[in-house]
């Protein structure tokens, strides 16, 4: 408990007034002489117990009256709500103690029993109350007593330094607001305070020895781009601070208060932290901007990041505005390739020229996305990178920009292997149709030779090889098969009536395939079908928008086989709708193996499903061709990510060990990079913009780019019901001024106040006194 003036509890000694006062004005009693009357000095000695007794309550009524004002007016308070319920709880007990004297006294010493009656209800109304504030008390959590209002503080304050945090307004970012109140509240801190300042680059931190420091700290803050969000720094805050050695801890919060600096899917973690410790205040400090006018391109979707040359690309920029909705312009730009460069000249990186592509002007409407179209026809081999960009400033420029990349490659070479009876017309069309075979836009460029004539093929002229219903083999052609996805290559099988259960049984078939032939199965009287559960996969990634619209019921499979003693490596990508395994993935050294349990190159009038001869039979068109660029491409391959990503670049053939340089965004030197077996990996993607990387000794430069999370801009604040879900009601406090601070810090540091219970206690004592005083005096007056 702490008190606001503590000298004045010192005037607690004046509880020897009323004691004085009593032994002072303490009548002698006379002495009367009635020898015959018995029963008259009998009354005599009962009236004067009774007296006695009146005074010894007046007088205990008169010392606690003294003692509870002195204590009201040193103005106690105590730390936290859930220790005020007990203080509370004391206080009516105080009280339920004194109305219990009273009562006794009245019923004791009395003849009016009304006044008995009273006192006893209300003491018994008090009762109720201590009881129930009892019981609240003990099932609330409680924090410990806090001391001296200036005692030091061990602080921890966090500021958000997202790129959101660049807005500007009133001529001041967010950021710049922030250091500002951060600033601030180190001078508000008490003296000998330790402070620790964590910002969204997750450096470690630690306590400062002076508010000098902190400053320094402060001043320091920078934009953190794929940062740790708001919830991880809260929890390490309160790990940092659970074995501070200072009694008192504090957390404050610098933030805009908008929804992406949230991670509600993390939230979970750090609300059950904070309720484990309710001793530690949270301060959650608006400095966001109430009025916000920004229009960004929140998200940029290819439709593609690998395409085969001469073949277009889609591009949809998402724009989104927030408190406009004036018309702007967006515009796209690609770079001509030139191999020279980058270089960096006198510390300024070159890169290729760029040239505008298309422009587009629209209209938006205040806080709804607006899809953007964009095409990019017939892009040459090689691998290209660009930007959208809208015109004209606002509040918030690191929003207004959003670069990709692509590479365009010649088609991959694709071998198809076709047994006996096999009839590989439906699927070579679905992978490379004539007209865009004729036109040299096709993305694979198909062979097509018959399983007798796999042993002289030359595997490693294909990206990946496909078996139509693949009968025995030699297990020389199992091996090779295996080695060609070790090294990297693809393989997809479709496996039918050739396959023979006891050949592809054997330990060369079982190299590749994911299990062991179980049985044929005929649907018969049922009705099976392709049913996938989910569509995070890339191979479903087309259908995700339209997962629960794809007929696949229109489709019916009649037969397929089942698998036993499925690799657990392996991975269903796709099961049929009786929950057997339909398309199955697993990996080999580098490479990936789709295999597919029912046959696609049967003849018409005896096939095995109607997957590509249903009408309209576009869903599995669609499957296949997203399953033939995934074995292709292995699966993993990316041009495009999201700050914070750790990055890969594949070199080109022959340059597996040669040293690299890297441009990062930011214009700096190049830094060499070595190779691993091919892979150039980049952990920190913390600029925004285009990395570029090509050989130490001239060549062909490759790439990727780096963005924002989608809608990571966005400024919608919070409200408090959100808050509350994430934080706990009650467990933090909100602050958007710096008198609002000033104010909760109060409320934390001196605690809940107890002034105005004490105050109704000496109220009530004044009152009993009172009225006991009067009736007693009256009573004596008559009796005398």
């Amino acid at each position: 408990m702490q008190f606001a003036n503590v000298g004045l509890l010192l005037g607690g000694l004046l509880i020897a007034v009323p004691i004085v006062l009593h032994l002072v004005m303490r009548q002698q009693p006379k002495q009367l002489e009635f020898p015959a009357l018995r029963f008259v000095r009998q009354r005599s000695v009962q009236n004067t117990r009774r007296l006695q007794l009146k005074h010894w309550v007046l007088l205990a009524l008169r010392c606690l009256a003294v003692l509870v004002l002195v204590a009201a007016l040193a103005r106690p308070g105590v730390a936290s709500a859930a220790l005020g319920k007990w203080v509370l709880t004391g206080s009516l007990g105080i009280i339920l103690l004194i109305g219990a004297f009273v009562s006794a006294a009245a019923w004791l010493g009395g003849e009016n029993r009304t006044l008995a009656y009273i006192l006893t209800a209300i003491t018994a109304l008090v009762g109720l109350g201590t009881i129930g504030t009892g019981v609240m008390a003990m099932t609330s959590s409680s924090g410990p007593i806090v001391g001296e209002q200036e005692a030091p503080v061990a602080a921890v304050i966090i500021a958000d330094t997202s790129p959101r945090m660049l807005y500007r307004h009133q001529n001041q970012t967010r950021l710049e607001k922030a250091q500002e109140l951060g600033m601030w509240l180190t001078s508000q801190l008490p003296e000998d305070s330790e402070m620790a300042i964590l910002d969204q680059r997750g450096q470690t931190a630690v306590f400062a020895p002076d508010r000098g420091a902190a400053r320094q700290a402060l001043q320091r803050l920078e934009i953190a781009v794929g940062g740790k969000s708001l919830i991880d720094l809260t929890n390490n805050a309160l790990d940092m601070l659970q074995d501070h050695p200072l009694a008192r801890k504090e957390i404050y919060v610098l933030t805009d208060l908008a929804a992406p600096a949230w991670d509600a899917d993390q939230a979970q973690r750090l609300k059950a932290k904070l309720a484990e410790q309710p001793d530690i205040p949270l301060y959650i400090v608006d400095v966001g901007a109430d009025d916000v006018r920004n229009v960004a391109i929140s998200d940029l979707v290819l439709s593609s990041e690998s395409v085969s040359e001469n073949e277009d690309v889609m591009l949809q920029a998402e724009v989104v505005a927030d408190g406009s909705s004036e018309p702007k312009t967006i515009e796209l730009f690609i770079e001509k390739q030139d191999d020279r460069l980058p270089i960096v000249e006198n510390g300024k990186l070159i890169v290729p020229e760029a040239t505008r592509r298309n422009r587009q002007t629209i209209e938006l409407v205040d806080g709804q996305p607006r899809a953007v179209p964009f095409r990019l026809p017939s892009l040459t081999a090689g691998t290209h990178h660009g930007w959208v960009e809208l015109l004209g400033d606002d509040g918030l420029s690191a929003d207004n920009k959003r670069w990709f990349t692509i590479e365009a490659r010649t088609p991959w070479s694709l071998l198809v292997v076709e047994s006996a009876n096999a009839e590989s017309r439906d699927l070579v069309n679905a992978l490379a149709p004539r007209s865009y075979r004729d036109a040299g836009r096709g993305a694979f460029q198909v062979e097509i030779i018959k399983q007798d004539d796999l042993t002289q093929a030359k595997l490693d002229e294909y990206q990946a090889v496909v078996l139509l219903d693949p009968g025995p083999m030699p297990d020389a052609n199992w091996e090779s098969l295996e080695s060609f996805v070790q090294r990297g290559g693809g393989l997809m099988l479709f496996l039918g009536r050739a396959a023979v259960k006891a050949d592809f049984d054997k330990e060369a078939p079982q190299s590749v395939l994911p299990g062991k032939l179980s049985r044929q199965w005929r649907a018969g009287d049922n009705l099976w079908y392709l049913d996938p559960r989910e569509y995070q996969h890339v191979v479903l990634s087309p259908f995700r928008d339209i997962g629960a619209s794809v007929p696949w019921r229109e489709f019916p499979v009649d037969r397929f086989w089942s698998l036993t003693d499925i690799d657990t490596d392996s991975n269903t990508i796709v099961p049929f709708s009786n929950g057997a395994p339909a398309l199955i993935e697993q990996r080999l050294g580098k490479g990936i193996v789709l295999t597919f349990l029912s046959s696609v190159s049967d003849p018409t009038d005896d096939a095995w499903n109607t997957l590509f001869t249903g009408f309209q039979s576009w869903p599995f068109f669609v499957l296949s061709n997203q399953m033939a660029r995934y074995v292709v491409r292995g699966g993993e391959q990316r041009f495009n990510y999201t700050a914070g990503d750790v990055a890969t670049v594949e070199t080109a053939p022959g340059e597996e060990a040669t040293i690299h340089l890297l441009f990062t965004p930011n214009g700096l030197d190049p830094q060499e990079v070595v190779p691993d077996s091919g892979t150039i990996t980049i952990p920190f993607t913390s600029s925004l913009g285009t990395y570029r990387v090509r050989p130490r000794t001239g060549g062909k430069s490759s790439g990727f780019s780096v963005n924002l999370p989608p809608f990571a801009t966005r400024m919608e604040k919070l409200t408090e019901a959100q808050l509350d879900d994430i934080l706990g009601a009650g467990r933090y406090r909100l602050a958007r001024q710096q008198e609002q601070i000033v104010r909760e810090q109060g409320k934390a540091r001196l605690g809940v106040p107890l002034f105005p219970w004490l105050m109704l206690i000496v109220v009530i004592v004044f009152g009993l006194e009172n009225v006991l005083a009067n009736r007693f005096y009256r009573q004596q007056a008559t009796e005398s």
